[in-house]
């Protein structure tokens, strides 16, 4: 009788123990993401008046169709402008954000992808430089996009977008040194430990020519430690170097050129970014990193579909759901006509007073950035 009954404890203790096991092992969710940045180049500019002949509308057709046949989840785009149209309806995504408006009006930047996206918010750079000059940044209402994708039944990614001053002299560099502070004071605030999180943008800096003094001056060997510091010294990968280059950010210019046997801005260590970093219950696992172009075969101009490269990244993650922060709140973004109105108004306003209050600098100057 004490065999029979202790079979029967033992039979009922490994049932105990293996359904528990399971449970466990039921609460962690793995999957994978192909996220792509890409500045698509979304300015409405007639092939005539370029000088590659680049037809915009054909471009932002033939971006579409190579990221689907990439199996892209995720897009993250800058200068999404006036044919976001076009670029939303040629994705094979279902949800993307509502655009904030074209060229002057918008901040160009926007999300698509295979999951749900919500919590969609827009917030423009407070420092930027450059009115009839430099890029003009300050009639750019430039900023960060941010928003939650959850990309599995439970488990959520903060990812974010932006967009920074475009101009390499001494005040765009301050600029763009705020826009960086700026960012990560909004990351930390708004996701903290309580989420994964992948950046991503155009960040109009890079690593290896800035840190060599490009064109001479201090200023640019001080921004890029500034994107060491507020991005590496807060956790954060750079997908492409970690990839490529073992994780050591210590590299040069010359050793680039030296493997790749070209100039960079389409192949190694470009202005464009992904970083990534993991948060409560989620955790990546890097699998690729390259820059790409998309371009193809039906490309009928002297260039590309874009002047800039696309950051193509894909990421192994992780979830425990028992640590996962839930998503308090799940709002999805609807396009609010009012508002959209009253942000074209008043972003037009602001660079009507600006470009105003500084017409002697252009009578006495010219508009610097076209001379």
């Amino acid at each position: 009788m004490k065999k029979i009954f202790s079979i029967l404890l033992a039979v009922v203790l490994f049932i105990g123990c293996a359904s528990f096991a399971f449970a466990e092992d039921g609460n962690m969710v793995t999957g994978t993401l192909n996220l792509v940045s890409f500045n698509v180049d979304g300015l409405p500019i007639p092939a005539a008046l370029s000088s590659t002949k680049r037809d915009p509308i054909k471009a932002t057709k033939l971006i579409a169709k190579e990221l689907n046949v990439s199996d892209c989840d995720i897009l993250s785009a800058q200068e999404d402008f006036n044919l976001h149209p076009i670029l939303k309806n040629g994705l094979d995504m279902q949800y993307a954000t509502e655009t904030s408006g074209g060229v002057a009006v918008g901040d160009g930047l926007n999300l698509f992808s295979k999951y749900p996206i919500y919590n969609v918010g827009r917030v423009p750079w407070k420092s930027a430089y450059g009115v009839y000059d430099c890029g003009s940044d300050e009639l750019t209402p430039k900023g960060i996009l941010y928003c939650t994708v959850e990309v599995a039944d439970g488990v959520y990614i903060d990812i974010y977008n932006i967009h920074a001053d475009a101009w390499e002299d001494e005040k765009s560099m301050q600029a763009k040194a705020d826009q960086f502070d700026q960012l990560i004071e909004l990351v930390e605030e708004h996701s903290g430990t309580d989420r994964a999180v992948i950046l991503t943008g155009d960040f109009n800096t890079n690593y290896s020519v800035f840190r060599e003094g490009y064109k001479n001056g201090q200023y640019k060997i001080d921004l890029c430690q500034k994107l060491m510091d507020d991005f590496i010294g807060h956790g954060f990968k750079d997908a492409w170097i970690e990839y490529n280059n073992g994780g050591n950010y210590d590299f040069t210019y010359g050793e680039m050129y030296e493997r790749y046997g070209c100039a960079y801005p389409r192949v190694w260590d470009t202005l464009d970014h992904v970083y990534y970093r993991d948060g409560a219950g989620v955790s990546f696992e890097l699998i690729e990193a390259v820059y790409d172009g998309f371009d193809c075969d039906e490309i009928s101009w002297d260039g590309h579909l874009s002047d800039h490269a696309a950051v193509r990244t894909k990421l192994s993650y992780t979830a425990n759901l028992d640590e996962v922060k839930p998503l308090e709140n799940k709002q999805v973004e609807k396009f609010d006509l009012v508002k959209y109105i009253m942000n074209a108004v008043t972003t037009l306003s602001k660079s009507l007073f600006k470009a105003i209050i500084n017409l002697p600098e252009l009578i006495k100057n010219g508009i610097g950035w076209i001379k």
